[in-house]
């Protein structure tokens, strides 16, 4: 599977194929943190790993300012493939993002996304109300808790820990994107109706999340969301293989609804490093 990037982001796969995954990492990750799920998807369709200001490729660029800064700055490129039919997945932090950007899409656009995933995150209207708008990140969580919280959480290797530059450093984006949270706004409901359907999928050993909470959800979603419930903690969905595997089966039953790929446009050109 070849893997480039294209203006920061990681896209795998051929582009001209005729459905997109759109993938938005959690929190302390980077778009590289996608990439076993983008593995596991079928054949006739191609992914694209977003990545945040600040790492990867754009390591030279600040990262956000809050919410509504990395929204904005999301939205050019998420808009601009979002031009055949598509899946939008996000964890953590990522569903919240990939929450607020399919609400920015304009109708003429919004009616190819056939499933949006939202996954290990509270609910819009939780994090709103639980959202403190501090100036900066680091002044409500010291580096200290953020180590902590690494380590309560996984998704890292035990042998980050022993790298006080590399621990560093994923504390950093830890703490940048947790900023993301603090300064939470809901996004604009999107209208009823439409063809999109909202999955919430949770980790079964993940105490940052209740089943209560998922039923949230359906507060901020147009339709009611189908709940699932994985094996695994916060970071199940890049952990464990079954989420992979019902991502794969969801992505699978929407290339086979495709029937007339002569109403996919193609792929124009892109630039690429």
């Amino acid at each position: 599977m070849r893997i480039r990037i294209v203006d920061g982001h990681l896209l795998i796969g051929d582009p001209r194929l005729p459905l997109r995954v759109f993938l938005f990492h959690y929190a302390g990750a980077t778009a590289l943190s996608m990439l076993p799920l983008a593995r596991a998807l079928p054949p006739g369709c191609a992914a694209v790993a977003f990545e945040l200001d600040g790492r990867g490729e754009l390591a030279d660029t600040p990262p956000a300012r809050g919410f509504d800064d990395a929204v904005k700055r999301l939205f050019p490129a998420f808009r601009s493939w979002v031009d055949r039919p598509a899946v939008v997945v996000g964890h953590g932090v990522g569903a919240l993002l990939a929450h607020a950007l399919v609400a920015e899409l304009p109708d003429g656009q919004r009616h190819h996304l056939r499933d949006v995933v939202l996954s290990g995150a509270r609910s819009p209207v939780t994090t709103a109300r639980v959202a403190t708008h501090p100036r900066a990140p680091f002044l409500t969580r010291t580096r200290e808790e953020l180590t902590a919280e690494l380590r309560r959480h996984g998704g890292c290797p035990p042998e980050l820990f022993d790298y006080p530059h590399m621990l560093d450093l994923a504390v950093t984006m830890l703490g940048q994107d947790l900023h993301l949270m603090d300064t939470y706004h809901e996004p604009a409901a999107v209208p009823p109706g439409g063809r999109t359907d909202y999955h919430v999928w949770s980790g079964r050993g993940d105490r940052s999340l209740s089943a209560a909470e998922s039923e949230r959800w359906r507060l901020s979603t147009p339709s009611p969301p189908q709940p699932r419930e994985f094996a695994g903690g916060h970071v199940f969905l890049c952990q464990e293989r079954p989420p992979a595997a019902a991502l794969r089966e969801l992505v699978a039953a929407r290339i086979a609804d495709i029937t007339d790929i002569a109403d996919v446009p193609p792929c124009p050109e892109r630039g690429a490093a």
